[in-house]
């Protein structure tokens, strides 16, 4: 026995001896991927925030809180493998939703579970007003509102032209559509809608002297008698030299294109969209917009997200009211006003941002020195195969390298050092077409396997149920232009 115990102890010796000497010749340090238990503390089972693998791998909600950007091509599975994933995988809690939906397909595969679960369903459809709520972004705004006014009116041009003109040129435009948006909200509250704002910008004419007298008229303050704010905007636009104003006519006009459009009129000149729902009853709200005509509609995306981030940070919410899930397709194509602020503060009110991109240098282009700061307010990333050059380089370079120390001996004093590339932008490009990376804040990196919904029983079984059968919309869809 007492031979065995020292031939056990000689073995463990020896091994021990070349393990120390293995670390002493050649050490590692830097970049690395989660081991098990990191990826464990990740994705407690107890966890009931977004679902990142399609199967059990959940955030929790701080986490989810503090958003996801998925950076997936079209075609890689973003659809079938994160965002279906996450509507049913939400159907079993408490919450609400807001789908951007551009094919429909989202909604066609999950709105017969949710109702099943007790959801209201909402859709706001351009394309078929019989199924879609009517929504105007000014509904319930007075006088008492000049700041979401603003906003509203900032998002319409700013929409179509975020940062590709001078700032000056933008303001101008804003300040006309925030004169009109403005007198309507001291006199005619009911009249305030975006169709009527369009009617006073196409009569504006050359110089907007036919409207001198209608402003004078609306632009009392009944909260304050003595504000001259109105009237003072209005002098200082419509006094601009001639080519000044025209530009900002003309930028008002193009803003709101569509708004000549008569489906379009019908659909933002009423409303029986409550925003404050989403807070208080289990709700998904589906915007359906076709894909092919994503560009015609991007202002009334652009509007809603803006509206609905406003009524979710009106007030901190309480104990009973509802977390709200924002899974925001073609999100590269949208422009949000301050987003970089907005990001990094509505987190305190329970929402949870997950952002749909092509490329993360969509953020670039959209939002230019602003961009690093909406980066920094995403807590973590999901990237899945396919990603285009600058985001695997981007990725890449976030991950870091790893340093390799090496001696050839214990005595030598040399040693050499080689850096190494944890992820490479080509590995990251060549995921297999259910993998992806995913980074979380200051956690290492992790490679995950995604699920995607068809692929997964409980989920392939309630995608079979028939979709939710929408109630015909009986609004009474007369548009009364105000009278000049």
């Amino acid at each position: 026995m007492l031979m065995v115990m020292k031939g056990t102890f000689d073995l463990l010796f020896k091994a021990g001896k070349y393990l120390v000497k293995g670390y002493a010749l050649n050490q590692e340090e830097g970049a690395r991927f989660s081991n098990s238990q990191e990826e464990k503390a990740i994705f407690k089972p107890r966890n009931t925030g977004l679902l990142i693998d399609g199967k059990n791998k959940r955030l929790s909600e701080k986490d989810s809180f503090e958003h996801l950007a998925v950076i997936a091509k079209p075609g890689s599975g973003k659809t079938t493998g994160f965002i279906i994933p996450n509507i049913l995988d939400k159907a079993s809690q408490k919450c609400s939703m807001v789908i951007t939906d551009p094919s429909g397909e989202i909604f066609a595969n999950t709105s017969g579970y949710l109702s099943s679960r007790g959801y209201k369903i909402l859709t706001l459809n351009p394309d078929d007003l019989s199924k879609s709520c009517r929504f105007n972004p000014f509904a319930g705004l007075t006088a008492s509102n000049i700041i979401e006014i603003e906003q509203i009116c900032s998002s319409i041009v700013l929409s179509k032209y975020g940062n590709d003109k001078e700032g000056v040129w933008n303001d101008g435009a804003i300040s006309l559509l925030e004169v009109f948006a403005k007198c309507l909200a001291f006199t005619e509250p009911d009249n305030l809608n975006l169709p009527n704002i369009n009617y006073l910008v196409q009569m504006f004419g050359e110089n907007g002297s036919g409207l001198d007298d209608w402003v004078v008229e609306h632009s009392i303050n009944p909260e304050d008698l003595h504000d001259k704010s109105i009237v003072n905007a209005w002098i200082g636009i419509t006094k601009n030299n001639k080519n000044m104003l025209t530009s900002y006519a003309t930028i008002a006009k193009t803003a709101l294109k569509q708004l000549n459009n008569r489906q379009i009129q019908k659909l933002l000149a009423s409303n029986d969209l409550n925003l404050n729902r989403l807070r208080r009853e289990k709700t998904a709200l589906y915007l359906i917009v076709p894909a092919n005509q994503q560009g015609y509609y991007q202002f009334l995306i652009d509007v809603l997200y803006t509206r609905l981030f406003a009524v979710l940070m009106h007030r901190l919410p309480q104990r009973d009211d509802l977390s709200v899930y924002c899974f925001l397709d073609e999100f590269g194509s949208s422009y949000i006003n301050d987003f970089q602020a907005l990001i990094n503060n509505i987190r305190k009110y329970r929402v949870s941002l997950s952002i749909v991109l092509q490329s993360i240098s969509q953020l670039d282009s959209k939002y230019g020195k602003n961009a690093e700061a909406i980066k920094g307010g995403i807590g973590s990333y999901l990237i899945l195969s396919g990603a285009d050059y600058s985001t695997a380089k981007e990725i890449s370079d976030i991950i870091g390298k790893r340093l390799l120390i090496q001696r050839n001996n214990l005595t030598d004093v040399e040693k050499h050092y080689h850096e190494l590339t944890l992820l490479t932008p080509d590995q990251i490009r060549t995921l297999g077409n259910q993998q992806a990376v995913f980074l979380s804040k200051n956690r290492h990196p992790l490679l995950i396997n995604i699920t995607p919904y068809y692929q997964n029983f409980l989920y392939k079984s309630a995608v079979n149920r028939k979709p939710y059968v929408l109630p015909e919309n009986q609004t009474d869809d007369n548009i009364g232009l105000i009278n000049l």
